[in-house]
């Protein structure tokens, strides 16, 4: 059997932690292959999955046409081809309050909003401060921190940048500077493992591209079920989901909702990936895509 791991090229190949989970497959019998989504796809695949292709937000067009594409390829692809056109777009914060999950309040944008836009939905919904970033964005690019004092330069800034996507803006949430913000992992609707997630000081990005850092932690009993409940309703036979919650206003809030190429910290828990070779070579007996 010949697995493919979708990349992109500045990746350099599987990228060091979905190592961990291309070596669990091999142990089982399995060929991995990094395969550029950019390019061609190997029809004799027999399973391609959505892995580190992280220069996708910088391809809209080229990367929604590609997820388009992936329905009518050979080999199955994970997740569902439907899941991840519908993730891929951070405009799914619509959906999550239709199935009636809890997540960060969102107010949405068709283009960049102009400065009176924002003081209007910054005292319309009391929020002190917020964050304004992007709707098809990755490793928080775009995202700024944002109050009435300084709505006009943040304003100017969003209108400069080169995004064609919508834009939301969230309260501020002020728990990820003390408390964290917790991953949970999940291979085939089942938790598997979870990291907390945490900003450098004085910041609220807490992607290691922006000086945060994760490490392995033990979930709540009450945040577990929160985050299996998320799963049950949003996606339960997803391969793999990553659910990122913070606390807000005394619950728990989906802050991320990852079913499109989320880290999915191999290398915090020695037996998280033989559970994803597992959860795939599952599913692709069973015929679950």
């Amino acid at each position: 059997m010949r697995v493919g791991f979708l990349t992109a090229p500045l990746v350099g190949g599987i990228s060091a932690d979905d190592a961990f989970a291309a070596r669990a497959l091999e142990e089982r019998g399995v060929s991995v292959l990094a395969v550029d989504w950019h390019a061609p796809i190997d029809p004799s695949l027999d399973a391609l999955v959505m892995r580190s292709p992280w220069d996708w937000y910088h391809h809209r067009d080229e990367f929604r046409a590609f997820l388009g594409s992936l329905a009518s390829l050979r080999p199955r692809v994970f997740n569902a081809p439907a899941t991840l056109a519908h993730f891929a777009d951070k405009t799914y914060f619509r959906s999550l309050e239709r199935l009636g999950v809890s997540s960060v309040p969102t107010r949405f944008f068709s283009t960049a909003p102009d400065a009176a836009e924002l003081a209007i939905a910054l005292e319309a919904r009391g929020w002190r401060r917020a964050v304004l970033k992007p709707t098809f964005t990755a490793n928080a690019a775009g995202a700024m921190r944002v109050d009435l004092s300084d709505v006009v330069e943040v304003a100017k800034a969003a209108r400069l940048a080169s995004i064609t996507s919508e834009w939301m803006l969230q309260p501020y949430v002020e728990s990820i500077e003390v408390e964290g913000e917790w991953a949970l992992v999940f291979f085939d609707g089942v938790f598997s493992h979870a990291v907390r997630k945490r900003p450098k000081r004085g910041d609220f990005r807490v992607q290691v591209e922006h000086g945060g850092g994760a490490e392995a932690d033990v979930p709540s009993v009450a945040l577990l079920e929160w985050a299996t409940n998320v799963m049950r309703a949003v996606a339960p036979s997803a391969l793999y989901a990553r659910v990122d919650a913070v606390s807000f206003e005394g619950s728990w809030r989906v802050m991320e909702l990852e079913l499109v190429e989320p880290e999915l910290f191999f290398r915090t828990d020695s037996l998280a990936p033989a559970r994803f070779a597992d959860a795939l070579l599952r599913q692709l007996a069973l015929g679950r895509v």
